[in-house]
């Protein structure tokens, strides 16, 4: 295969990401539907071992299976030449073993955000009634802005519910990775859902202590450990995991199956338990200081806690690349036509000086020679002001045409609405504490109301953004930027004025009508008695 060549007289390939004993990965171009994809090809079949094209066949019914943000999808699949190829996603990121190379520990409250959303892609691919039998840090990508993205159902194994045919699991080999698999997985049983969490804790332990459980000088002597001993308490290692959080990853390390959790989704609530208990107030990342001390509980007093939820979240990225004409509009009309009286007013002013000067007679008195004259002194103000008011429009109009020329921003962001709270990334607004991806999450019990309002985007431009009022925060956030905001300006007329205290936090790109609804049915889900289904004007 050569950049350039067409598969399947659609997907153009660009470049080659990879190369392994599988086949190979190519970073494409969908010509059909105009968007990047990644084509992964398996060895030319004639050298190709049977194994391996189980496998390949495996994983593009399995990922076919399930619908999540976590999981990478599967467009399409075919035959090239004599050559299996599969259209995938393309994941724009490193793969999480660049985190955990070097024995260096992770943050606590990144790596349970990081093992909360692996555990998410299980929950849907369990629903689905597939196991991914494989859960490791090179099957766990994460993108630009940092989510996760589940890959590699080259092992996987449905559930006995299934109802299509595909090639039998006992001819997969090996069962899986010795460092993260399952003891159950290196016997003669195969294994179910369970397995997947106990690889699950292997991960979120290798995240937290810098290494995983069980290591040893080869495969074989690792799953000999892992089926003669249990795994190390984490606390052992990292002494500042809270309890609760050591507990977990204990359990889910269980050599027997049956000690384990029941489920993904109950695992994936105890994660969000524990994140919710270590991740501190996030308003500061709002107003960047002094944020204001949190309301105190009046002595006999009771608390009311949401109840938890573990309904599917929201999540929706924007490239940057979206035209701006086709989710916002502009505040103020065409400038083009006063440029006219711009070019009228250039060209009568030095026209007019000229006949004050030199036209009429020099007779005394002469009413015409005095009414230019008299016209010499309008002139010259105009003379002051035409560049002026020139210098004004050239950028009133700069700013109208990149609206309706729909220049686009080139710069990612994205909005995810779950459980815990509202989360946005944009790299423009990086912080210290946000890192790179610009990363901030607002958690429900620090939102007192949330809307889907109009909100004037700087001077020129108006839009659909995600808006919240935080529970006593009284302070101003005009300066604040939120996640895809439009051009350099970012001031925010209401905050500016006083007459508003709900920033916005993300602006809405381009949603279609069923994206639109699933982002109002999880505000209503997820915010509760937050949620304002009103629009602004």
């Amino acid at each position: 295969m050569e950049s350039g060549t067409l598969i399947a007289g659609r997907y153009e390939l660009v470049e080659r990401l990879g190369r392994g004993g599988m086949g190979e990965v190519w970073a494409s171009r969908d010509r059909d539907l105009h968007r990047d994809v990644a084509v992964k090809f398996l060895a030319d079949d004639t050298d190709a071992p049977p194994d391996l094209r189980h496998r390949f066949e495996r994983e593009a019914v399995a990922a076919a299976q399930i619908n999540h943000p976590n999981v990478v999808a599967l467009y399409d699949r075919g035959v090239h030449d004599g050559l299996r190829f599969m259209v995938m996603e393309r994941v724009e990121g490193t793969a999480l073993t660049e985190h955990v190379r070097g024995g260096k520990p992770m943050d606590v409250t990144r790596a349970l955000e990081i093992a909360q959303e692996i555990c998410a892609a299980l929950a849907a691919a369990h629903k689905a009634k597939v196991i991914h039998y494989d859960i490791k840090p090179s099957n766990v990508m994460l993108t630009a802005d940092g989510r996760v993205k589940v890959v590699d159902f080259g092992i996987a194994g449905f559930s006995h519910t299934h109802t299509f045919t595909v090639a039998p699991t006992t001819v997969l080999s090996p069962a899986g990775t010795a460092s993260y698999g399952a003891p159950e997985q290196f016997l003669d049983q195969r294994g179910d859902e369970r397995s997947d969490l106990y690889a699950l804790g292997g991960v979120l332990f290798a995240l937290l202590a810098g290494e995983p459980p069980f290591t040893g000088a080869n495969d074989l002597s690792v799953i000999r450990r892992k089926l003669d001993g249990e795994a190390p308490r984490l606390n052992a290692l990292r002494p500042d995991v809270p309890a609760p959080l050591t507990d977990l990853v204990a359990e889910l390390l269980q050599r027997d199956p049956d000690k384990r959790p029941a489920n993904a989704q109950v695992v994936h609530e105890r994660l969000r338990q524990a994140r919710t208990a270590t991740l501190p107030d996030r308003t500061e990342d709002l107003v960047k200081s002094g944020a204001p001390e949190p309301a105190t509980v009046p002595a006999g007093a009771t608390t009311l806690q949401d109840p938890p939820s573990t309904a599917e979240p929201f999540e929706m990225t924007w490239t940057g690349e979206e035209f701006p004409s086709t989710y916002t509009e502009a505040t103020r009309k065409d400038p083009r036509p006063r440029w006219i009286v711009v070019a009228v007013l250039a060209v009568a002013t030095p026209l007019t000086m000229w006949l004050g000067v030199n036209f009429g007679d020099d007779t005394p008195g002469d009413p015409l020679k005095y009414a230019m004259f008299l016209a010499l002194y309008p002139a010259l103000l105009a003379c002051l002001v035409v560049p002026l008011y020139a210098i004004y429009l050239a950028v009133y109009t700069r700013a109208w045409l990149r609206h309706s020329r729909g220049l686009p921003q080139r710069h990612p962001w994205s909005l995810r609405v779950d459980s815990y709270g509202i989360t946005t990334a944009d790299p423009r607004c990086a912080t210290p504490s946000t890192g790179p991806a610009g990363r901030r999450t607002f958690p429900w019990n620090e939102i007192e109301t949330v809307s889907l309002e109009r909100t004037a985007a700087g001077r020129y431009h108006r839009c659909n953004a995600l808006r919240v009022r935080f529970h006593g925060t009284q302070r101003q956030f005009s300066r604040f930027r939120p996640a895809g905001w439009i051009g350099l300006d970012v001031s925010i007329p209401e905050l500016q004025r006083g007459q508003d205290e709900r920033p916005p936090l993300c602006v809405l790109g381009p949603m279609d009508e069923q994206r639109h609804r699933a982002l109002i049915e999880a505000l209503a889900r997820h915010a509760g008695p937050r949620w304002s289904p009103q629009t602004g004007p």
